[in-house]
Order: C-alpha cells, then structure tokens, then sequence
C-alpha cells in the first residue's frame, strides 16, 4: 500500500517536471524574440536619417522686350543682354505664318543685379535697327498703362500720322514724301510691303499737327500716279476710318 503510494507520487512528480519544461522554453522563447523585437526598434531609433537636400530656388524674374524687329533672332537678343550678365533663358514668340519675331521676347538672367543692370542699358538701345524698350515684366495692367505711356511719347517724337490709301503699287517712298513736303517736315514716311516685298497699296506720313491737318485738307480726295488718294488721320488698331473723314 505505502509503495503503491510511493509510486503514484513519483509519477506524478516526473509529469509535473516534464509539463514544466516546455512551458519554460516557450516563455524563454518568447522573451527571446520580444527582446530581439525591442533591440531593433532601438536600434533603429538610434539610427539617423539621411539628410534631404532641399531643391535650391531658381531667379524667375523675367524682363520685357519690346518693340523687336521681326528680323530679330534670339542670338542678337543674347549678344546684347549677355554683356550685363549670364543669361538663362529667352523667349520670344514666333509668328506662326512667317517663323519671325512677333515683336517682343522675354529675357531671365541670373540675379536680381544683373538683371537691374541689363534693363538699364538695353532699354531704349538699338538692337537689329531698331529702339527697343525693355523693362521689368509686368501683370497685363500695368502693361496696358505702360503702352499708353509709350505710344504718348511716340506721337510727341514723331508728330502725328496720316494714313494714305488707295496708293498706286508703283508709287514710292520718295514720291510720297515730296508730295506732303509741300505742307511741311515730313517726319517719317512708311509704305508697308507682304512678305515678298510687294507695296500693299497704303503709307503712313508723320508731320507736325498743324502740318499734318492741313496736309489731309489738301490731299483727300487729290490723284497720285492714277489713283485716287484716302487721306485721314491714322486711328488706332480696329478702328476705320471713314474715307471721307476729315481733321479732328
């Protein structure tokens, strides 16, 4: 009877320390791993980040030019900025019919000083034959104020101007020009041509006011190698003239 019962605890005992010792490795086990888990989180805390270069920003101010030749190409624009600075870009917009100038362009350089220094000495200089007008670009606003301004100054400079129509294809500038000298200094005298160099049939003269009314009195409704001339006051763009309009 004791031995039996001697037995049954020990079998009892050696059931206990067997179910003990998976128990132990598994928390072990976990420990382990939760330790290793921990470790690297740490580690990875402790690791720095690699630094992030931020982009470096770009002078964008562009500077306005115009009154361009539409004979003018990009590298006469360059030739003539690059002399103040470096020059990053140019834009000037071509005329899609011809591949020409369309009269103005855009030009960046590379600080705020050389660009300073760039408008400054191009503004009202010649390039390509021509005074071009060159200023810091603009919201369309203040470019609107700025072309009145322009074209104020332009009409003081050069006088007032007529517009002739009607002309004979093989009237010239000269003739054109010894006609309305009779009434006084002829400022300018412009007979536009097509792209191929043909006259278009119109001119432009610009006189002094008081020389240019009485030019148009005289004139209008007067021939010139065979045609009937038109002789008005050159209104603005989109406005026509009446062909029997007289001198405001």
């Amino acid at each position: 009877m004791n031995l039996d019962r001697a037995l049954i605890l020990l079998l009892a005992s050696v059931n206990a320390v067997s179910g003990f010792a998976p128990s132990f490795t598994s928390r072990q086990t976990s420990r382990v791993v939760t330790g290793s888990t921990l470790f690297s989180e740490e580690a990875a805390a402790e690791t720095p980040a690699a630094a992030v270069e931020e982009p470096q920003s770009t002078f964008d101010t562009q500077i306005y030019v115009g009154n361009i030749s539409f004979d003018t190409v990009e590298s006469d624009l360059r030739a003539a900025f690059q002399e103040h600075g470096t020059v990053t870009k140019i834009s000037m917009p071509l005329n899609r019919e011809t591949g020409k100038s369309r009269g103005f362009a855009f030009v960046t350089m590379t600080n705020a000083e050389e660009t300073a220094a760039a408008i400054a000495a191009v503004n009202e200089s010649e390039i390509s034959g021509r005074t071009v007008y060159a200023s810091e670009s603009l919201p369309k606003e203040k470019v609107a104020e700025g072309k009145k301004k322009y074209q104020a100054k332009k009409q003081r400079n050069e006088g007032s101007k007529i517009y002739i129509g009607n002309l004979n294809f093989d009237t010239t500038q000269e003739d054109l020009s010894a006609v309305f000298a009779a009434y006084g200094e002829v400022k300018d005298c412009f007979l536009p041509t097509d792209y191929d160099g043909n006259p278009r049939g119109f001119a432009f003269v610009s006189m002094a006011e008081e020389d240019a009314a009485k030019a148009i009195e005289e004139l209008n409704g007067t021939e010139l190698d065979g045609r009937t001339l038109t002789v008005n006051k050159s209104l603005p763009k989109g406005e026509k003239a009446s062909p029997k309009r007289k001198w405001d």
